[in-house]
């Protein structure tokens, strides 16, 4: 059976001990207790109280406690157990399908967490709570909502939380699935069932009609091989994105509605605003923005993607048994620092969100519109990327 050492973490606040494992390296320790490992330097403490610094992040402890004290002393002077110290309250129960966790004050600045766990009909009221609030930051009333679909769990939670928000009529909720995507396409049995189980019409626009309004010359060629062919290595969902907005903005105009809701999640957004500050421009505001010819809401752009999947687990689960892999490093890049910020902190993910939503509103610029492609684009399309753009509607020889 392992033993356990006590560890010192040093600072201007004070002593505090850490409990660790013998096999536990550095690293594995200040990940149990929400230390950034590279923030921080160790040392062997004598009997006499001189330190000796010693890196070893990923060695195991025994390997080199010796009989001494290991300290570790953080390199900024904030006050780590304001952040993370206190109480740790988990409260179970049966049947849950989600968990979130907060952070609660306290007298004295007594504080700790509370991890909740969630049955999928409280994960429902939670988000619906949180898409009532952004349908009416956004000003939205009983009016025409054009509302992409796709089967997975963002816009199948978001479909109840609109008509649970009772600030629009069903008449007026218009869901939206594009087709044309295989894996895609496997959702929509599940979409139309969520559709049907609300008192709502599912219009389904098909892959050739798809086609059209995304502007292929030969609206029966298959797209996602073209896709594929002219853009080896590159994910299919590139396409897939821009053709949902193309869609439900095509849809939008038919129908003479203003506005079109797209499902993206806490995650998403902030991935969002993460590449754009990335490439030094200002986000698209959230959760409103004008492109081209609509406005776009993100009714979910606060909720986390763990509690929307929380509301139809079993739809969720067959979503991901659907999907292909992805091999984009750079859109692997800006979600996985999304993912870390919203599990490293309970709401700095939206806090950030906020922060970013407010500059938007007051220095985002509308984007330029690229007249060949009939889109709004965050910068100019390179040429090498044109051509092959060309090439993959089969614009070629119209150009030529």
């Amino acid at each position: 059976m392992q033993e356990h050492v006590r560890l010192i973490f040093r600072s201007a606040h004070g002593d505090r001990y850490l409990l660790a494992r013998e096999s536990d390296s550095i690293v594995d320790v200040c990940r149990k207790y929400g230390i950034p490992a590279t923030q921080v330097s160790t040392y062997r403490e004598s009997g006499s109280g001189e330190l000796t610094l010693f890196v070893r992040p990923y060695a195991p402890i025994h390997e080199y406690l010796n009989g001494g004290t290991l300290v570790i002393i953080p390199n900024r002077n904030i006050d780590y157990y304001a952040l993370l110290g206190g109480s740790d309250i988990v409260r179970e129960k049966p049947d849950a399908s989600t968990w979130i966790r907060s952070r609660v004050s306290g007298p004295d600045d007594a504080g700790g967490f509370v991890t909740e766990f969630l049955r999928p009909l409280e994960a429902m009221e939670l988000v619906a709570s949180q898409v009532k609030n952004a349908l009416l930051s956004s000003g939205v009333e009983d009016e025409p909502l054009v509302v992409g679909v796709s089967g997975g769990g963002d816009s199948n939670a978001l479909l109840g939380a609109i008509v649970q928000s009772g600030l629009v009529s069903k008449e007026n909720i218009r869901p939206v699935m594009m087709l044309g995507i295989p894996d895609w396409d496997e959702g929509q049995d599940r979409a139309a069932e969520i559709c049907a189980s609300h008192g709502l019409h599912l219009r389904i626009v098909s892959a050739a009609e798809t086609a059209r309004i995304l502007g292929f010359v030969n609206t029966e060629e298959d797209w996602v091989t073209a896709f594929e062919r002219q853009f080896p290595g590159d994910d299919l969902e590139v396409l897939g994105v821009y053709g949902v907005r193309k869609v439900l903005e095509a849809v939008a105009v038919e129908q003479g509605a203003r506005r079109i809701v797209i499902g993206s999640n806490l995650e998403d957004c902030l991935s969002d605003v993460l590449y754009y500050v990335s490439a030094g421009m200002v986000p698209f505001p959230k959760p409103c923005g004008k492109m081209g010819r609509v406005e776009i809401l993100y009714p979910l752009w606060l909720t986390p993607k763990s509690l929307i999947d929380g509301c139809y687990p079993k739809f969720s689960l067959q979503n991901y048994a659907a999907r292909y892999p992805s091999r984009m490093h750079g859109r692997a890049y800006f979600y996985y620092l999304a993912q870390m910020i919203v599990d490293s902190y309970p709401g700095a993910g939206q806090d950030l969100l906020r922060g970013a939503s407010l500059l938007a509103t007051e220095r985002f610029e509308e984007l330029p519109y690229d007249e060949e492609f009939d889109t709004p684009t965050a910068a100019p399309i390179p040429l090498d990327v044109r051509v092959k753009l060309r090439k993959l509607f089969g614009m070629a020889r119209i150009v030529e």
